[in-house]
């Protein structure tokens, strides 16, 4: 199970009480440091927990509903931690730990605990947790470059972007790709064992 970590939000919270926002993620060495994604199940009344995950998946939109899903591999273990902390929450981090030990966290996700289900094979349980969340207003005055952009799709309802996947970017901020500046309405996460990326989009008005 992954150690807990000093969360670190991203810029939302930092542009929110004007502090100045560090982009601590341009110190990554993918040589030297392990990136890793984490889920962590709180409710009011129990202590927070850390589950590994397998995969994950997440649209979050602000003024929208909002939706999380991950899996949870060999998860008979957590049966009893999930169902106990089920009137909770579910979030998912992204973090990354440096070659000295440290580590460095941003919340992609967060969503209540909604929807439990088990796939069961004839070795393996895994269960899947899932939940809408409606996402408060939108951040502010963040401009992101999107990183190794796999495509682009233009249309009358707007400009989409699939791409690496951003520490900090988030609805409302300003994302740009090639030769366009996205007013970002919208996030979509996707990471499997076996690839990880998001789409950035816009509405047209």
């Amino acid at each position: 199970m992954l150690n807990s970590a000093p969360l670190n939000t991203g810029p939302i919270n930092a542009l929110e009480s004007g502090e100045a926002f560090v982009d601590w993620s341009a110190s990554i060495d993918p040589a030297t440091s392990q990136t890793y994604y984490a889920l962590e199940v709180i409710a009011d009344s129990l202590s927070a927990v850390r589950i590994p995950i397998s995969s994950w998946q997440a649209t979050i939109q602000a003024g929208r509903a909002s939706y999380a899903q991950a899996v949870i591999p060999a998860a008979v273990q957590w049966v009893d931690t999930i169902e106990d902390r089920s009137d909770g929450e579910f979030i998912v981090y992204r973090g990354v730990r440096f070659a000295n030990g440290e580590t460095q966290e941003s919340t992609l996700a967060r969503a209540p605990i909604q929807q439990i289900n088990f796939d069961r094979g004839p070795i393996n349980v895994t269960m899947r947790v899932s939940g809408y969340a409606t996402i408060p207003g939108s951040a502010q005055g963040l401009v992101r470059t999107l990183r190794n952009v796999r495509s682009q799709s233009v249309s009358s309802a707007g400009t989409r972007v699939r791409c690496d996947i951003d520490w900090f970017l988030r609805p409302g901020h300003t994302a740009i790709a090639l030769d366009s500046e996205i007013s970002v309405a919208y996030i979509n996460y996707y990471v499997n064992d076996s690839d990880e990326y998001m789409d950035v989009g816009e509405r047209a008005s």
